[in-house]
């Protein structure tokens, strides 16, 4: 998704993780959504198989019950989808210049993936990259060895401080390191 904000900036939506993006689910709703998590935990049945089933059928309540957020990073608007692809446009009493409200509530604690990614087909002489959002941002690289140093050098880091998610270095669509 991408919409223009009355004040004029774009907001964009085509990855994970943003910090302007959250979910907001009604009172009304949030007991279903617990009961449904309670019920997969207890009586979900023995097998692998029934739990998957019941962790799928939480991620489907999830998504008929939560509303999409967004919150404009210039203006502070804040646009709520109604799950009928319309979106709704609040305006906050005071605008600050602060993180926005939707950001993790763990501020810079929230554990966050760690991609370094390199492919000899990219065209230029910029090869590979390493994105981890909130810690550093894309540092791009035409040296792999450069590459992986870094890499690991950020993933020592991120463990250390136990705000990390997930990790993962490709090497030509190859899977070469992943951490979970």
């Amino acid at each position: 998704m991408k919409f223009e904000c009355l004040c004029g900036n774009i907001i964009v939506d085509q990855t994970d993780y943003l910090p302007y993006k959250g979910y907001l689910i009604s009172d009304q709703d949030l007991f279903d959504l617990m009961d449904s998590v309670d019920h997969a935990i207890e009586k979900s049945g023995p097998t692998s198989l029934d739990k998957e089933q019941a962790i799928m059928d939480i991620r489907n309540l999830e998504t008929q019950l939560m509303k999409i957020v967004y919150q404009c990073t210039q203006c502070k608007r804040l646009y709520i989808n109604d799950n009928h692809n319309k979106l709704n446009e609040f305006i906050p009493i005071r605008a600050n210049n602060e993180r926005s409200i939707l950001a993790s509530a763990l501020g810079d604690k929230w554990k966050r993936p760690l991609i370094g990614d390199w492919n000899d087909s990219r065209s230029g002489e910029l090869k590979g990259y390493i994105w981890c959002q909130d810690y550093k941002d894309r540092s791009d690289y035409s040296n792999f060895e450069d590459l992986e140093r870094e890499y690991y050098k950020q993933l020592a880091f991120l463990t250390e401080n136990n705000i990390l998610r997930t990790a993962m270095l490709r090497y030509n669509d190859q899977i070469i390191h992943s951490w979970e």
